[in-house]
């Protein structure tokens, strides 16, 4: 299964958000959407949620027009992990990650045997099985974002689409988590789109990049090819110097702001 959008146009109220958007994601490739606040991320994820309803151009789904799938079927094709949950939800990591097979459910239907077995294997898939039993409020920032993957794990959907997954993250559990989807996407071949802030872990981490400013797409494809001084200063508007990190990566360090831009 692929996602491809083609001539997206998007506003409203007289302003353009997002102009002639045309990208293509694939099973397998995890894709980072970097960009400052406002370059058009977001919003971005939500047309291909379905959440909005865009003005011109079109978003397919294997071929098939995202206008002509119900949101129920949707979510069986992608799911999405948000960057934090509201709420304190007293309930166990497992209840909650079993909701995730809300799709595949009635309206009067209860989980089954076999679903609640799908939400521990998610579980022991990232690693945290252990909290099975515990209430969601209680574990730490990391340990509830992984349960909100593994809750999107068990949709059992091609991709899975995460708005700033690590925002509210220490360094450690950022590279824990993005870690771990990254080996759930080659492992399961699931297509992972997520908007990112930092360049370093978009080069460690994602094989493709997208670069977004004002809406427009400035760049896209290899990371290691899209990421340099030029392309990040452009959309940053901040400089930037590169060094080698001793595993080989490109490490990119902000070293002055640009107030000409």
């Amino acid at each position: 299964m692929d996602i491809k959008i083609e001539s997206l146009y998007f506003g409203y109220d007289g302003n353009c958000i997002l102009k002639d958007i045309n990208l293509e994601f694939k099973n397998g490739n995890m894709y980072a959407l970097l960009g400052r606040n406002g370059s058009g991320k977001t919003t971005l994820i939500k047309l291909i949620l379905g959440l909005l309803n865009f003005n011109q151009g079109v978003i397919t789904l294997d071929g098939k027009d995202i206008k002509s799938i119900t949101i129920r079927d949707l979510s069986k094709l992608i799911a999405y992990v948000p960057q934090s949950e509201e709420g304190s939800y007293d309930i166990k990591v497992i209840e909650l990650v079993v909701m995730g097979r809300n799709p595949y459910l009635n309206l009067f239907d209860i989980p089954s045997g076999e679903d609640y077995k799908l939400a521990e294997q998610a579980l022991e898939s990232l690693g945290i099985k252990h909290l099975s039993q515990k209430a969601y409020f209680q574990i730490s920032g990391g340990e509830k974002q992984l349960t909100l993957i593994a809750r999107a794990l068990v949709q059992n959907t091609k991709f899975i689409i995460m708005d700033e997954p690590i925002s509210n993250l220490d360094i450690k559990n950022q590279h824990e988590v993005l870690n771990k989807i990254k080996n759930i996407s080659q492992e399961l071949s699931i297509g992972v789109v997520l908007s990112l802030h930092d360049a370093n872990l978009a080069e460690r981490y994602c094989s493709e990049a997208v670069l977004l400013k004002k809406g427009e797409i400035i760049s896209q494809g290899k990371t290691h090819e899209v990421l340099c001084e030029e392309s990040l200063e452009n959309i940053y508007e901040t400089s930037f110097e590169i060094l080698k990190s001793k595993e080989g990566f490109n490490y990119f360090i902000s070293s002055r702001y640009n107030s000409d831009r």
